[in-house]
């Protein structure tokens, strides 16, 4: 009898020892860093505004490197200036934009020109003039 106590033991030793333990859960996965945040774009600060009737408005930006044009239908196209031009010319294929004592003309290439006039800056702030 004593060796059926015996065996009893030893076999739920035997078990213990062998019996594994539920494998250890994986930490869970980390949550993705957000993508940094972009920052708005700095506003280019616009020297003269041009209002050129039926095409759009052309703005002067980066110290005359460039003129705007907000076309009527939305587009918008750069025109690169002409260094050393006297009148000051900007131009891109087909375009070409230019400033004079008396006012500013957009051209085509295929003839048509528009008379621009410069559009006052708006008032810093109405307030402040109180």
């Amino acid at each position: 009898m004593r060796s059926v106590q015996m065996l009893s033991a030893l076999a739920a030793v035997t078990l213990a020892a062998c019996s594994a333990e539920p494998p250890a859960q994986p930490a869970p996965a980390a949550a993705p860093s957000p993508p940094p945040a972009v920052p708005a774009p700095t506003p280019e600060t616009v020297t003269s505004t041009y209002d050129c009737p039926s095409a759009g408005v052309v703005e002067i930006i980066r110290e005359g490197r460039f003129a705007r044009l907000r076309m009527t239908d939305g587009r918008i196209v750069n025109l690169g200036v002409i260094r050393g031009s006297q009148p000051p010319v900007w131009s891109e294929v087909g375009l070409r934009f230019v400033t004079t004592d008396d006012g500013a003309e957009l051209a085509q290439d295929n003839g048509r020109t528009v008379v621009c006039s410069e559009v006052a800056p708006p008032a810093a702030d109405a307030g402040a003039a109180r």
